[in-house]
């Protein structure tokens, strides 16, 4: 079965963060709403200087990862800080 690869940019740094795997775009939103709850983390407190980004997929089958290119954006965190408030 094939899961996405994700990461965190940084816009300030212009790095990106170690990846990690989600099965969707959605459960990676989820995964980074639930990281920008913990309030001393650099995402929390600076959310508008990070992008999620899906970098390409992992068949864990196979093991052999492959490539988006060019990475493709999901969302701001800022923009996902923003929802967190109307729940």
């Amino acid at each position: 079965m094939d899961k996405n690869l994700y990461t965190i940019f940084d816009k300030k740094s212009e790095i990106y963060a170690p990846p990690f795997v989600e099965l969707t775009d959605g459960t990676a939103v989820r995964m980074v709403t639930d990281l920008l709850q913990t309030p001393n983390t650099p995402f929390a407190k600076y959310p508008t200087d990070y992008t999620l980004v899906r970098i390409g997929s992992y068949d864990e089958l196979t093991g052999i990862p492959s490539s988006d290119i060019p990475p493709t954006t999901i969302m701001e965190l800022s923009d996902i800080k923003d929802s967190m408030k109307g729940n």
